[in-house]
């Protein structure tokens, strides 16, 4: 696929997007991949790391339905979105106390990770990044995600994809990898999901 036609097709993700009341074009790429790769039930629990400007967490939301609970964490402000608890501080600091106002939402079900550094196009020092935020996301995985619960994890194809792979098989007993259709073919995110915690 060309450069031209790639972009031309990211357009038409953020052409729908706004059509239909999605803060950005990443809210189709968890809507396949929720579809697809993981279970989720109305009345279930998501917490959303990274989850400014909200389209993840907008999606979250038809899942779980009103008798669920969407909780988002992200250093930048996020718009009010009706339903969600949002904790404006860096998921390094997220502490048990910080939920209470949602535990009976808690342990989780599914922790979500839609986060990248700032890239620099330098391969090993972008991958070493990426490397450090999943450090920080499996930190949340180990303290808020219940037993028999999921992962959903953006890396980047290479080393940050072989490490998480291999940090998630010795969490969960069911590994994939999956690129969702929204996401550009010259992009070099992958998504990886983790289930059935043990």
């Amino acid at each position: 696929m060309s450069l031209k036609s790639n972009y031309r097709d990211g357009d038409f993700f953020t052409k729908r997007s706004k059509k239909e009341g999605y803060r950005s074009r990443a809210s189709y790429k968890l809507k396949e991949l929720l579809k697809k790769e993981i279970i989720i039930s109305k009345g279930q629990s998501i917490l959303d790391l990274g989850c400014s400007p909200g389209g993840w967490v907008q999606v979250a939301k038809e899942f779980v339905g009103k008798s669920g609970k969407i909780a988002g964490v992200d250093i930048k402000e996020m718009a009010y979105i009706e339903d969600c608890y949002f904790l404006n501080k860096s998921i390094e600091d997220l502490q048990q106390n910080d939920f209470d106002e949602i535990k009976e939402f808690l342990p989780f079900d599914l922790v979500l990770s839609d986060m990248a550094p700032n890239i620099s196009g330098i391969r090993e020092r972008d991958n070493a990044l990426m490397i450090g935020l999943v450090d920080h996301v499996l930190s949340v995985v180990d303290n808020f995600l219940k037993v028999r619960g999921s992962v959903l994890i953006k890396v980047f194809q290479g080393e940050s994809l072989d490490y998480t792979r291999t940090a998630l098989r010795e969490r969960f007993r069911k590994v994939k990898i999956s690129k969702p259709k929204a996401s550009r073919s010259n992009s070099n995110e992958i998504y990886i999901v983790g289930k059935d915690l043990k």
